[in-house]
């Protein structure tokens, strides 16, 4: 709305300045001066019809709808018929071209006085008033697709903002809905041995839902935020795990205040504790995290069981499709998402320039 009104407000300061014009410029300079105005005024409402119907009408129904022949073929139609019309009334209504008698006036002093001055022909005025009609056509024209392209390029943001708010809810359904049924299970059966950390779950769990359901709405947290919900997530999945699982938790960055998207990281933890450890063999998780104050650094590193096409499918499916366009749409080229498998181990490296 601010846009708009600046917008009017620029058009109406260019026509008064217009309109004023002559009488600055020709005041006392013709013996009757309102007989040059009066043809000046019919060409200025004559560009002005022109202008806004190029940028109105022609532009936008046919140049940026790709018809562009028809959009030209149009366009010099109507410069046609502006320029007949502006011909034909400036000569009905004001038959004396006051400022041609007196540019003949001082052509005859400057003969006179020994310069040879040479009057533009007839047919050369016309030329001159074709030309100025199609500049302001183009410049119309400029402006219209100049515009319309800023407001494509703000319908984009718009959209991509969107789908950051789409993915995110898609990676909020992510954070499995049985995480959340085991982890109730094993903090019951915490209750039923008179556990002391029961307590201590219950509040984990209950600060993850409220970060997954709440916090995570403003687009952004701080990196101390998004660690305390990983270091939450992964003290309720060692609940459930016996001792033949090594988990390894390294979190040293430089600063916590760096501001970056939610749950970035946790669908590669997710899957790690997924389809990263045997309940029959030993088996790992290694998660660190590392800053600079050019650069964050994310790895996860986690045993492999062979899981063939299921560990495969998961890596490759849903859950990283979805980080890898929220990545590309956050950092475009301002990211390295690295992932390396093996029969016996899988790793994603990530980096970002902060």
């Amino acid at each position: 709305m601010k846009g708009n009104k600046l917008k009017i407000l620029i058009h109406l300061a260019f026509w008064t300045m217009v309109i004023i014009l002559p009488w600055f410029m020709m005041s006392g300079n013709l013996e009757q001066p309102g007989f040059f105005e009066g043809r000046y005024y019919i060409r200025i409402l004559n560009g002005g019809l022109l202008f806004y119907l190029t940028y109105f009408y022609l532009v936008p129904e046919f140049y940026l709808k790709d018809q562009k022949l028809k959009f030209y073929l149009y366009t010099a139609a109507v410069i046609a018929v502006i320029f007949g019309a502006t011909e034909l009334l400036s000569q009905w209504l004001f038959p004396d071209d006051l400022l041609r008698q007196r540019m003949d006036l001082i052509r005859e002093k400057l003969v006179d006085e020994g310069v040879e001055f040479h009057a533009p022909s007839a047919s050369m005025r016309y030329v001159n008033s074709i030309f100025v009609s199609v500049l302001i056509s183009a410049f119309a024209m400029g402006l219209r697709i100049t515009g319309a392209y800023a407001e494509k390029e703000k319908q984009n943001r718009e959209l991509e903002k969107e789908k950051l708010a789409s993915d995110l809810g898609l990676l909020k359904s992510q954070v499995s809905p049985h995480f959340f049924f085991n982890t109730l299970n094993n903090i019951y059966a915490l209750t039923e041995t008179s556990s002391p950390d029961a307590g201590n779950a219950i509040l984990k769990l209950s600060k993850m839902m409220r970060y997954v359901l709440y916090d995570s709405e403003q687009g952004s947290t701080t990196l101390a935020h998004e660690i305390s919900f990983m270091n939450h997530y992964i003290d309720l999945m060692r609940l459930r795990l016996s001792e033949k699982v090594h988990i390894n938790v390294d979190f040293r960055p430089h600063s916590v205040d760096i501001s970056l998207p939610p749950m970035i990281f946790i669908s590669f933890i997710e899957n790690a504790f997924k389809h990263g450890v045997s309940y029959r063999e030993p088996s790992y998780i290694d998660i660190s995290l590392r800053t600079t104050p050019e650069q964050l650094h994310f790895t996860c590193r986690n045993s492999n069981f062979g899981h063939g096409n299921e560990q495969k499918g998961v890596h490759s499916g849903i859950g990283l499709e979805n980080i890898r366009r929220r990545l590309a749409l956050l950092y475009q080229d301002k990211h390295t998402l690295l992932i390396n498998e093996t029969q016996a181990a899988f790793e994603v490296n990530l980096t970002i320039q902060l």
